[in-house]
């Protein structure tokens, strides 16, 4: 087993207002003592800042982020910064070799920690969660089943778990239900996304009823199953109520089932790896 390394990472925030406190994020650092490792990710996309703080100069923000990226690629690819990342020096003291503490806009939040095997897909993760995925939703109109599930396939694809999931039909007697993404571990493992991004209060109802339908039609399957649901909710603050009533149609399913948000996708995928691997460690006991 490959040996876990310890790092601490910090999230760079654009602050609009110091007043007000409002901020998007829109960078990730990461820093490894024990492996040299220090990387900092930004945003090259300014389309979401733009949105929620129409009066930003698009231009000198840009121009802003161009120097400070390369700034911070300087310091991590020259030899002659190695100091830096020697003991005693941690990543706060790094930053602010490049971005001092002040008021600007320009502020990192507290330093978390953490442990993992692979540095360099560590800070492509935190990006993702922290800032991509909101950049991405500025650009939507309405998220889709289809939206769904080409993330969850996304985040599958990172651990290279993707293979191990394929279409699985459940039938009953009187009935089917496909699903698009299964896995096989004792029981079927069946992913269903479901976008309630709606136009209409009923609409939003109606498809947690429709689907509570199908998948009651075929409750008495010979084959187990398990249903994991994505869920994302509706943009308009004016669907709550109908959102809130489709969440307790959707718990009345006869089957084992669990629910998990569209921001929840990652955890997902973290939960199905830590299966296969127990799964894997399990069949590999078996062949000793």
């Amino acid at each position: 087993m490959k040996n876990r390394l310890k790092y601490s990472y910090t999230i760079l925030r654009y602050v609009h207002d110091v007043a007000t406190s409002e901020f998007v994020n829109i960078g990730v650092a990461v820093h490894c003592e024990e492996n040299d490792f220090f990387k900092v990710k930004l945003s090259n996309s300014t389309s979401r800042v733009s949105k929620l703080f129409p009066n930003l100069g698009t231009q000198n923000f840009r121009n802003l982020l161009k120097v400070i990226e390369k700034k911070f690629t300087e310091i991590s690819s020259d030899d002659d910064n190695l100091p830096l990342f020697k003991s005693n020096t941690n990543l706060e003291t790094i930053l602010s070799s490049v971005t001092p503490k002040d008021d600007s806009a320009l502020v990192w939040s507290n330093v978390s920690f953490g442990l993992t095997v692979n540095l360099q897909k560590t800070l492509d993760d935190l990006f993702s969660r922290y800032v991509t995925q909101y950049v991405k939703d500025t650009h939507r109109s309405n998220l889709t089943d289809a939206d769904i599930l080409k993330l969850f396939k996304a985040e599958l694809n990172k651990r290279n778990l993707e293979d191990l999931f394929k279409e699985k039909t459940v039938e009953s007697a009187d009935d089917s239900v496909k699903f698009k993404s299964a896995w096989k571990n004792g029981i079927w493992h069946c992913i269903e996304p479901l976008s309630f991004d709606l136009s209409e209060a009923e609409n939003v109802r109606d498809k947690a009823r429709n689907f509570l339908g199908h998948i009651t039609s075929v409750s008495d399957s010979q084959e187990k199953f398990k249903i994991y649901l994505i869920v994302a909710k509706p943009k308009s603050e004016k669907l709550e109520k109908a959102f809130l009533q489709a969440m307790r149609i959707l718990k009345k399913l006869p089957t084992a089932n669990k629910i998990y948000m569209e921001t929840e996708t990652m955890t997902l995928v973290d939960e199905f790896a830590r299966q296969i691997a127990e799964h894997n460690e399990d069949q590999l006991k078996l062949t000793h």
